[in-house]
């Protein structure tokens, strides 16, 4: 008789300094491999941080490759390292310097099978001298990626298109994210905004505050209705942190509606506090497949969002959602009061299934079966 085939080794290398889409991301699909028997999941951190505490919780192997005291060469060295010691048989990597260094160390060490997930396209470029780096990680990005790997998965068949520029159709498969719906569910409790102000209409916006997310907008929308619709109670809640934080909260007094906007930073508990919303609103310039857009809809949340990328192929059948294709602050505040005037009942047959951890982690063991086939596990 032949002897059992040894589990498949996937080693992941993310950043981990935020927890953010790309890192739930990241967190549900491992979490979900590991359930696989055929599979060992590992990851290499850069960071230690909230993602890093939740796969330790989770019995997930942890490797803190520090890139705050580390240059890249010394994080090269580190990655090569790492995987001649764990003896993966496959690399999967998650953003910009990552893939770049993940890939090298991969080819100078155990040169296996090489994936990438491409989580959104690129933000805004820099000026000046910060816009030559970004210009030469990106040639590298893409470079690596092309040679050095052999799938980019794209989270939604809109980034898919975009990454043709750089990759040609065969290199390229798109995997929906997935979202742990029970997981999610559970986390549900009434948080202090919703227990202070229970009669008024709770919008939102989570996201980092970046530029391509427009918060911008939103504080315009958030002025439309507050002004139209003065005969109602409005709380506005802007989830994250970012570079732009202090001129979006200036923008916020300029605009006179400080009193009805929170900026709440960062939040841990980040599903209690949409549960508690009434409208989630997405105005993002382009989005791939966004996990707050998974996470509401597992909870039932009316969501109003830009259609743009996944945004649209995600809400295309969710019956408490409204796509806004004018991308406007009026066009955004007409939407959230059409939304909220509808019963919130909740959708009986939600389009889970196919945004579940569960069909994300299959679609993504039968890409790793496909690039490791006929190579030997390591013992």
């Amino acid at each position: 008789m032949s002897r059992p085939r040894p589990p498949l080794k996937i080693l992941h290398i993310a950043s981990g300094d935020l927890w953010a889409g790309a890192e739930v991301q990241a967190y549900t699909l491992l979490c979900a491999l590991r359930d696989n028997e055929d599979m060992q999941v590992a990851a290499i951190l850069l960071n230690e941080g909230e993602l890093a505490r939740r796969l330790r919780a989770r019995g997930i192997e942890v490797y803190i490759v520090p890139e705050n005291t580390l240059n890249a060469w010394g994080i090269l060295l580190e990655l090569r390292k790492l995987m001649l010691a764990w003896q993966p048989n496959l690399i999967h990597t998650h953003r910009i310097k990552e893939n770049i260094l993940g890939s090298i160390a991969n080819r100078l060490s155990r040169n296996v099978p090489s994936v990438r997930t491409v989580h959104g396209a690129g933000e805004h470029v820099p000026k000046g001298l910060r816009k030559i780096h970004k210009r030469i990680l990106n040639y590298l990005d893409c470079w690596t990626g092309l040679h050095l790997q052999q799938k980019a998965i794209a989270v939604s068949q809109e980034l898919a298109g975009k990454l043709l520029a750089n990759f040609p159709l065969k290199h390229l498969v798109v995997i929906e994210n997935g979202v742990d719906v029970d997981a999610v569910c559970t986390q549900k409790h009434v948080v202090e905004f919703r227990e202070s102000m229970p009669h008024a209409i709770h919008v939102g916006i989570v996201g980092r505050l970046v530029p391509v997310k427009r918060v911008d907008i939103f504080l315009e929308m958030a002025l439309l209705l507050s002004d139209r619709h003065a005969n109602q109670a409005w709380q506005f809640h802007v989830f994250g942190d970012g570079p732009l934080k202090d001129s979006l909260i200036a923008r916020t007094n300029e605009l006179g509606i400080g009193p009805i906007v929170t900026f709440h930073g960062h939040r841990q508990d980040i599903i209690p506090c949409i549960a508690g919303l009434d409208v989630l609103v997405m105005c993002s310039d382009h989005e791939g497949l966004p996990m707050t857009i998974l996470e509401s809809m597992a909870l039932q949340i009316r969501i109003v969002a830009h259609a743009v990328g996944g945004l649209s192929d995600a809400l295309r059948d969710y019956r408490q959602g409204l796509l806004v294709a004018g991308h406007s602050a009026n066009d955004y505040a007409d939407a959230v009061f059409r939304l909220i005037r509808q019963s919130p009942t909740a959708d009986p047959q939600p389009p889970m299934e196919r945004f579940s951890a569960r069909s994300n982690a299959r679609a993504v063991a039968r890409l790793y079966a496909d690039l490791t086939a006929g190579s030997v596990p390591a013992n």
